[in-house]
């Protein structure tokens, strides 16, 4: 027998429209009155929909939703809310209001994963975590910032293990109506559809809509009934093991992307992409650019690269998305052939060193952004090492990726520590820039009230922990379903956490190298430790299933159930109460592995001292007073022992003596000094704020300049530098720097003292206003392992110009002493042509 499925809506009284509102806004999950509102009026419910608000609503009973309705109390309080609501949809930060950037500069910012809600698990990790917090972020600051991601019908996975303690995925379904997305309507009132024509198929996809606070994130769905088995396939998994599978994902979100926003009636004037995944949404806009404009292929290109922002975040060449060309050729030659392009047009742009058998998307995306990005300092000097080869004639130093470190939303702060802060910070604490002198309240608040704000978070995650292995318990035997969970896990036990993604460069079984001395250390009574471990293997990834099984192993074989704990199914939920309750957050990746590790950033809010490897994030926020290093060695093979001892030697001794060191209030004064280290560095200079702040000031600010500058007068500028371009690259190749001469070989040289440069070049037929030749000044300092270098740049003088070579000369003054290097180049003279075309340049 056959049954048709569907869904019958309440009609909620109108003293409740403004609850159904909230609901569909993720504000209420970083306002915690708001939040309350859910629980108050069903505790239970709301955690077995997993705090789903639209589910919990639509399954409240006729009679409570009456009962709601007619509840003056709760009214009032919802009323109260539903102003502060308001309230925020009004306020902007101080420094957006003074910059360039209205409501309708709109920046559109791609990420194949967002980490909004634990009721949307279409994210795996870090970068979706990040691009929900840049998201809220933005809200909070009022940027005009729209997100563009993939709708994963099956999410990422569910972990579940085997007896042996292997991970198994099962598919985490999810309801779509039933939940916080919204369809996207058109004019006619019909659910928004985009459609993309690929190998003689058409892709077609439903576009979603997220509310977060005051900006939105579309998501796009195949798996709709207009599509055919294969094609509704597409956003069935979040990183599908299949190239070609993945392939059609990334080309969803680029072009895809691309098209919902103009159907939105949306018209980017900044690009952002988050990683590599989106780098397609190059091909829609030189589409746009070409066909509709008018603009020729390196016209279009310079455009694009202008106003295009590139944040990277993967530290390993070979972990940046990549495809045989053959593939990418397969699925994008017509649309490429349809530009007038050829593939080897494409193809040039998304290879490394000239090998043209794969296609690098992170490439692609470096030769289109004008700003590009690492996230944090010493991950720049790694990407920078990674990427070089694209810009292969220019000095490292100069290689064009900037950083900006991470940080993390206010989403991550516990209710307790919220509390503390708009006491003694201010009831506008979230608001506040990097540089205001209110954090330094935060060094003042009573080491009583910091304690005792630990304590309830401590105690929140204890509770959640007995219950999920009480559960545990029952599943793995279901004849003890009356047995209770034996040992119940201790609040006062230092608890230390260490939840992210499973993989082998995090190193998240580490602190099992001496399985002896840990063991020492967790069996003593007198001093108690409490581990907690949570996290996901990718499903391919063997090493980092190895990983869990070798924690999970441990555990049972020495009979460690209430004090080495790993928890299934990581998600955000699980993270909020393991970074909050915990006392020490471990975090020892191999250096220069962890690109940023903002874990660590959402602990430290909270007062969690960090217990981590000096890599990322924690090489700029530790200052020896918040917490501990591990002091790394790099290279291979992984000095797994050097690290590993320290960590021991930290726990059996300074780390545990600290933290049970008690007063005759039993508060550890010394550690509660550390905390509130901690908390002030963390705020103060590693919030999401921030981190917007500076993408503001140096990228979306001057992109935007860009924007209104390139396109006056029908691209004025962008056509006479192309004309520009084309006269360098015509003569390029006949420049000759016939000598390089200066006064200092054979006599000394003093500090102070002036040097002559002389050169002598041959352009042919190249106007010389066209180009720079530039004197290059490097200045080393410091020891061999601890060498810093200063450079100077500085554009000679042309003396004369006769039978086509023309002679410049400079005279240089020296500044303080040591070793110098000095050189000459020739550049274009426009920093735009520079920058966009880095093959045009010569050293003598």
């Amino acid at each position: 027998m056959e049954f048709k499925k569907f869904f019958v809506y309440p009609r909620f009284p109108e003293s409740l429209e403004k609850l159904v509102t909230i609901s569909y806004n993720l504000w209420f999950t970083w306002d915690f009155d708001a939040l309350s509102l859910f629980y108050r009026m069903d505790a239970e419910l709301f955690r077995k929909v997993k705090h789903n608000p639209i589910k919990f609503i639509h399954l409240l009973s006729k009679e409570k939703i009456e009962a709601l309705a007619q509840d003056r109390r709760f009214l009032l309080d919802l009323q109260e809310i539903w102003e502060r609501f308001e309230e925020y949809q009004k306020k902007v930060h101080p420094m957006v209001s003074a910059s360039d950037l209205t409501k309708g500069d709109v920046i559109a910012y791609f990420s194949t994963e967002f980490a909004l809600h634990e009721a949307l698990p279409v994210y795996a990790g870090g970068l979706g975590v990040l691009a929900g917090d840049i998201l809220m972020g933005a809200s909070d600051l009022d940027i005009p910032l729209v997100g563009v991601s993939l709708l994963y019908n099956r999410g990422y996975f569910k972990q579940t293990f085997d007896p042996a303690g292997l991970q198994k995925e099962e598919s985490d379904i999810f309801d779509k109506f039933l939940n916080i997305l919204r369809e996207v309507k058109d004019p006619e009132g019909k659910p928004l559809l985009i459609e993309l024509h690929i190998l003689d198929k058409f892709y077609k996809a439903k576009v979603w809509k997220v509310e977060v606070g005051k900006r939105i994130c579309l998501f796009l769905d195949t798996d709709i009934p207009e599509n055919p088995p294969d094609v509704r396939a597409i956003t069935e998994y979040l990183y599908p093991a299949e190239p070609e599978k993945r392939l059609k994902q990334e080309i969803l979100l680029g072009m895809g992307g691309y098209q919902a926003l103009r159907k939105m009636g949306l018209d980017p004037k900044i690009y952002h992409l988050n990683e590599g995944h989106s780098a397609f949404v190059i091909l829609s806009r030189l589409k746009e650019l070409m066909l509709e404009k008018g603009l020729s292929y390196p016209e279009a290109k310079l455009f694009i690269q202008e106003t295009t922002v590139f944040t990277t975040h993967t530290p390993l060449i070979a972990g940046n998305e990549h495809f045989d060309t053959k593939l990418v050729e397969k699925y994008l030659g017509p649309e490429v052939s349809a530009l007038g392009l050829t593939m080897e047009d494409l193809t040039k742009c998304g290879c490394i060193l000239g090998d043209k058998s794969l296609f690098w998307l992170p490439a692609l995306a470096i030769r289109y952004s004008r700003h590009v990005n690492a996230v944090s300092k010493l991950h720049q000097e790694t990407t920078k090492k990674m990427w070089q080869p694209l810009f292969e004639d220019w000095l490292f130093e100069e290689v064009p990726i900037d950083y900006v470190t991470n940080g993390v939303h206010w989403r991550w702060l516990s209710e307790p520590f919220n509390d503390l802060l708009k006491e003694y910070v201010g009831l506008d604490f979230r608001f506040l820039g990097p540089d205001d002198p209110a954090w330094d309240e935060i060094l003042n608040i009573p080491d009583e009230e910091v304690w005792e704000a630990h304590k309830k978070n401590k105690q929140r995650l204890i509770n959640l922990l007995n219950k999920l292995l009480e559960e545990e318990l029952m599943r793995g035997d279901p004849q003890k379903t009356s047995r209770k969970w034996s040992l119940p896990l201790k609040r006062f036990h230092l608890i230390i956490g260490c939840a992210r993604r499973v993989t082998g460069y995090k190193r998240n079984n580490l602190i099992l190298f001496d399985k002896e001395r840990l063991l020492k250390i967790l069996q003593d009574t007198d001093k108690p430790v409490l581990f907690v471990f949570a996290g996901k293997a990718h499903p391919k990834d063997l090493e980092g299933k190895k990983m869990i099984q070798e924690l999970l192993d441990f555990r049972a074989k020495y009979q460690l159930e209430d004090k080495f704990v790993f928890i299934e199914n990581y998600d955000l939920h699980l993270a909020r109460y393991i970074i909050w309750g915990s006392d020490v957050w471990l975090n020892n990746p191999y250096r220069p592995m962890e690109a940023s590790g903002t874990s660590g950033m959402k602990a430290a809010i909270n007062g969690v001292l960090n217990l981590s490897v000096l890599d990322g994030w924690w090489a700029e926020g530790y200052d020896g007073t918040n917490g501990w290093a591990i002091y790394p060695k790099e290279g291979l093979p992984p000095y797994n022992y050097f690290e590993a001892n320290q960590i021991y030697t930290l726990l059996e001794g300074e780390i545990r003596n600290l933290y049970y060191q008690r007063d005759e209030e039993g508060i550890p004064r010394e550690w509660v000094q550390r905390m509130k280290r901690a908390l002030y560095i963390c705020c103060k200079n590693f919030s999401m704020n921030r981190v917007l702040l500076e993408y503001l000031q140096k990228f979306y600010q001057p992109a935007l300049t860009q924007f209104k500058t390139l396109t006056a007068e029908n691209f004025a500028l962008v056509k006479r530098l192309d004309a520009e371009r084309k006269i360098l690259e015509e003569n390029w190749g006949k420049i000759k720097i016939l000598s390089f001469q200066t006064n200092i070989l054979g006599e000394a040289t003093w500090e102070d003292s002036e040097i002559e440069i002389k050169v002598e070049v041959e352009f042919g037929d190249l106007p010389k206003e066209l180009v720079t030749v530039e004197l290059v000044c490097i200045k080393e300092m410091g020891l061999e392992e601890e060498i810093s270098k200063e450079f100077t740049f500085v554009p000679l003088e042309l003396e004369k110009a006769e039978n086509g070579k023309a002679f410049y000369s400079i005279k240089y003054q020296l500044y303080g002493h040591g070793l110098r290097k000095v050189g000459v180049r020739v550049v274009p003279s426009n920093e735009i042509l520079r920058r966009a075309y880095p093959e045009l340049i010569k050293w003598y």
